[in-house]
């Protein structure tokens, strides 16, 4: 068989005594010339080189689309570069096919795997955290202090319209509810102990908290995530400073002081909501206000602070670690903001339960 023009790409094909193909090619391939085609015929090919001069990726797609579906195939004969390329085109499709083709056992164990990996990444965020307030309590930790005074103010002073309005709400809505069902009974005096003693012990800290998640929350992923997509993180790295003792530690301490506050606030504002509600149909304001200050002891008030502390810390916490693992891209960062507020509020809710039982069996 003649071989084709000299520079041009060319492909034959021979067939051995026990049924092997052996195709030869040559030339120079490019994505300008016109390609060779050839007709395969059994499931064993053998693909040697000839005089080939150069390609580029036309000659690997050609060999990928004429040879996938041979099942004893031999490249071992080519140059090393072009198995490679060969190689990663069928890693590419198989990968391609692979994703569209999965059952429902396959997307089960993926979904596992990702979620242990991300429990192991959420372990060592803790860790590093945990290890961060050690360094700071000894004298050691690298903490960027500057930013602590904006923290405290941002996480407290600035949530104060926000957790005002939302604890007056909640007090005005539990008191009316309450009113409601009292009346039934004549025990109307006894909304005020309602409004009090769940603003206190549940809803104080529960309210602070959430609030949190929405404003505080979102707002440390969006900024250590935009830190990610710029490279800051990595140059403290280079200079020897740990991003999560530096940055994440003053924002989680910051919210872990600030919300206790808040909540203190919060408890009062929604005390008064009730007593507006309460004063406005059945009760006097001092009826109201002794029946309060009776009902709230100093364990539902510790109760409440606890409660506070730990939501503080959960939600800061929540922010601070999305941010750091958020994929560096303006997608990433929206993503990270979105799951920070929506682990921060699960995690709130899980550990109310949690503490709701504890303090059951203590009989706080």
């Amino acid at each position: 068989m003649s071989h084709a023009p000299t520079g041009l790409p060319f492909a034959r094909t021979d067939v051995l005594a026990d049924g092997t193909a052996v195709v030869t090619i040559g030339g120079a391939w490019n994505l300008d010339s016109a390609l060779p085609a050839i007709a395969i015929k059994g499931d064993r090919v053998k693909v040697v080189a000839e005089e080939l001069t150069d390609f580029d990726s036309s000659l690997p797609a050609w060999l990928y689309a004429h040879f996938k579906n041979i099942r004893q195939l031999d490249l071992t004969a080519l140059p090393a570069r072009l198995q490679s390329l060969v190689q990663m085109a069928e890693k590419a499709t198989f990968s391609d096919t692979h994703a569209h083709d999965t059952g429902f056992l396959e997307h089960f164990g993926t979904w596992g795997v990702e979620s242990g990996s991300s429990w192991g990444r959420a372990l060592e965020h803790i860790g590093h955290t945990t290890l961060g307030f050690l360094r700071m309590l000894v004298g050691r930790a690298k903490v960027n202090w500057a930013d602590f005074k904006l923290e405290l103010q941002t996480a407290g002073v600035d949530a104060l319209p926000i957790v005002a309005l939302l604890g007056f709400l909640t007090g005005l809505i539990m008191a009316y509810v309450g009113l409601i069902q009292l009346r039934l009974v004549g025990a109307t005096v006894y909304v005020a102990n309602l409004v009090s003693l769940a603003m206190t012990r549940e809803m104080g800290a529960l309210m602070t908290g959430i609030i949190a998640c929405g404003r505080t929350s979102t707002a440390y992923a969006s900024q250590l995530g935009s830190m990610n997509v710029s490279q800051e993180t990595d140059a403290l790295r280079a200079l020897g400073i740990n991003p999560i003792e530096y940055l994440a530690v003053p924002r989680i301490l910051a919210v872990t002081l600030m919300v206790p506050l808040l909540a203190v606030f919060a408890t009062f504002i929604g005390i008064f909501g009730g007593m507006v509600v309460a004063c406005a149909g059945d009760l006097s304001i001092e009826q109201y206000l002794t029946q309060a200050v009776r009902a709230i002891t100093f364990k539902s008030f510790l109760v409440g602070l606890i409660k506070s502390v730990a939501f503080g810390f959960i939600a800061a916490w929540a922010g601070c670690y999305r941010g750091s693992v958020a994929k560096r891209s303006a997608l990433g960062v929206g993503e990270a903001a979105t799951s920070a507020a929506v682990l921060g509020i699960t995690f709130i809710v899980i550990s109310d339960a949690l503490f709701a039982v504890i303090f059951n069996l203590f009989d706080l």
